[in-house]
């Protein structure tokens, strides 16, 4: 895991965070100019992922 430091890549996230639950683009606006200074994002890489076949019938 890892912040990230690209602030294009932060906005890029919180936009498409913020528009996952809302599509009033005045609110993102508002908040991207308010509060985005304070804002951090963590990356995660997964190393590794496992799974199993689960049978839903």
């Amino acid at each position: 895991m890892h912040v990230v430091e690209d602030e294009e890549k932060k906005r890029e996230i919180c936009i498409n965070l913020t528009r996952k639950f809302t599509d009033d683009e005045e609110y993102l606006q508002k908040e991207l100019a308010n509060s985005f200074s304070r804002v951090a994002c963590l990356a995660l890489t997964i190393e590794h992922m496992s799974g199993k076949l689960v049978n839903e019938s």
